[in-house]
């Protein structure tokens, strides 16, 4: 899907209101403002109100998350809801740089052994596996490069949240032949990936130099609508190692994500003090 500003505002109009609230209060995240981790209920009606979100609505959504146990409220802020395990909630696109190690070759492996189970069992493991980037081969498992710190236990958690864990089998590939890399490693689309790293960061690029001729609510709604777009092709990123994909892309499009950040920042601290 070509990246820009128009598809960004398709995706954003289309999306509920519970989806917005939870991405809204995910996206304070990457502020990195280590005090700025709830927002109230008066600054989540202001910026929704910016965003075309109805006040019924927004209200709706935040009641609805609260009860599911997605937000915690606690004197009159909302949060993500948290866990003593870090592992439960989305992986985050600043944290898998933070945790990139350089590659040694090894492949990580999970193989459900002899069990068989349910179709419904099978699609959240399926699920959950391509959330972490893993790759499914017949007779074998799901396999990806072990390339990123804390992957094994972050694996772990995941599928033996789905069953039971002496039911599956964790461990490393190592002294794989070349014929067999080449099989793992043409299982991503490579050149899609790498695609996107480029037009990611050329739409991130554009929006950096527009900030200063846009108002404050333009940018607002900009920003979320492509911040939000471009963030979740960076969580779904299997993070490969630099020699499976174009590393120096890659590498621009965080740090200019980052930068963008820095600029818009302001703002959104200005449109919360409001509230």
């Amino acid at each position: 899907m070509k990246l820009n500003y128009q598809t960004a505002m398709e995706r954003l109009d289309a999306d509920s209101a519970d989806k917005k609230v939870l991405e809204l209060l995910s996206a304070i995240k990457g502020f990195q403002i280590s005090e700025l981790t709830s927002l109230s209920a008066k600054q989540l009606l202001l910026i929704a109100d910016k965003l075309g979100i109805s006040e019924a609505s927004m209200r709706m959504a935040l009641s609805r998350q609260t009860k599911q146990g997605k937000l915690i409220r606690d004197n009159g802020k909302y949060s993500l809801a948290k866990s003593k395990n870090s592992f439960v909630l989305p992986r985050f696109w600043l944290d898998l740089k933070k945790r990139n190690l350089n590659w040694s070759g090894q492949w990580l492996l999970v193989n459900q052994l002899q069990h068989k189970f349910s179709p419904t069992i099978m699609r959240r493991l399926h699920n959950k596996a391509e959330l972490l980037g893993f790759k499914f081969f017949h007779n074998l498992g799901w396999v990806r490069p072990n390339n990123l710190s804390d992957l094994l236990e972050e694996t772990a958690f995941h599928f033996h949240s789905i069953v039971e864990q002496p039911q599956m089998l964790i461990g490393n590939l190592t002294d794989i032949d070349a014929g067999t890399t080449h099989l793992f490693t043409q299982s991503w689309p490579l050149d899609e990936l790498n695609q996107f790293y480029v037009d990611a960061n050329e739409l991130i690029v554009n929006e950096c130099q527009s900030v200063e001729s846009l108002s404050d609510k333009d940018i607002l709604v900009r920003s979320f609508a492509i911040g939000r777009l471009v963030v979740e092709y960076l969580s779904k990123d299997p993070w490969l190692p630099g020699t499976l994909i174009n590393l120096p892309a890659r590498t621009r499009l965080f740090d200019k994500t980052v930068e963008y950040y820095q600029q818009i920042t302001p703002m959104w601290l200005n449109v919360m003090k409001q509230a």
